[in-house]
């Protein structure tokens, strides 16, 4: 993992969706502390063919906005900095590893869908890659660390907002529930991150609210008043900032509700 410093335990969060999740904040943007990497804390992102090639410092760049053909790291970021820097305050202590497998314009009725389980051929290949990302990265820990999984933040919807509330809601239950049960982990916390309200993704809006309300150890991060870069789809770098604060402080209460197993 170097040159991340060695930790006894990780504490590991999955960061999983299409372009919000993946990023689009520019970097340039950010504070000079911002910027930094963060202390103990480290990332490891796939984004086929993107990956960052092992664990790396978190810190700004681990996102491939659409057409960008360089290296990582890249000029741009998602909510994960905002992420780390609230947990970090919450949790002085931990040693944090974020797994990041997002990809933009991807849809939760094809491309994430978990399909049958054991039966990869039936995974939408969003899907089917975040398992593999996950087990790649803990594979990639250093021999004798251990980790345990805290939680999964998800943002996604843009591409599905044709879909009803009814269908969007079964689909993301399926997916909560599939996901859980492919980490071997049922009561996962869970968080949702709402799309931007753009007044055409209101069936979307809706079913992740319902589907946080419903469905035990889940929560959902609010985009209001955040703001976007283009028209009315990709959070702008402040609020792609505020909106992994949001993550974390939805996240936070769920550790009392749940227990993951390492």
């Amino acid at each position: 993992m170097a040159p991340v410093a060695r930790a006894t335990a990780w504490e590991v969060y999955l960061l999983a969706g299409q372009s919000n999740m993946d990023g689009r904040g520019k970097m340039s943007n950010l504070s000079e502390a911002q910027r930094a990497p963060l202390e103990d804390a480290c990332i490891f992102y796939r984004n086929p063919p993107a990956t960052s090639d092992g664990w790396k410092p978190l810190a700004p760049g681990y996102s491939m906005a659409l057409g960008y053909k360089g290296t990582l790291p890249s000029a741009t970021f998602g909510p994960e900095i905002g992420f780390a820097q609230a947990i970090t305050k919450a949790r002085p202590g931990d040693h944090l590893a974020l797994i990041k497998g997002s990809k933009g314009g991807s849809s939760l009725s094809k491309d994430w869908n978990p399909g049958l389980k054991n039966q990869s051929e039936t995974h939408g290949f969003c899907y089917r890659n975040f398992l593999e990302t996950v087990e790649l990265a803990k594979k990639a820990l250093p021999g004798g660390d251990t980790f345990v999984i805290r939680g999964v933040l998800w943002h996604q919807g843009e591409s599905d907002s044709g879909s009803s509330v009814e269908l969007y809601q079964q689909r993301l239950t399926t997916f909560i529930a599939r996901l859980r049960e492919d980490l071997d982990q049922p009561n996962l916390p869970f968080v949702i991150g709402e799309v931007f309200d753009n007044g055409k993704r209101d069936s979307v809006r809706a079913a992740q609210r319902a589907v946080a309300a419903a469905i035990p150890h889940t929560a959902f991060a609010s985009a209001a008043d955040l703001k976007t870069s283009d028209a009315g789809t990709h959070f702008d770098a402040a609020s792609q900032i505020t909106l992994g604060e949001r993550f974390a402080a939805a996240l936070l209460p769920l550790f009392n509700e749940a227990t993951p197993k390492p």
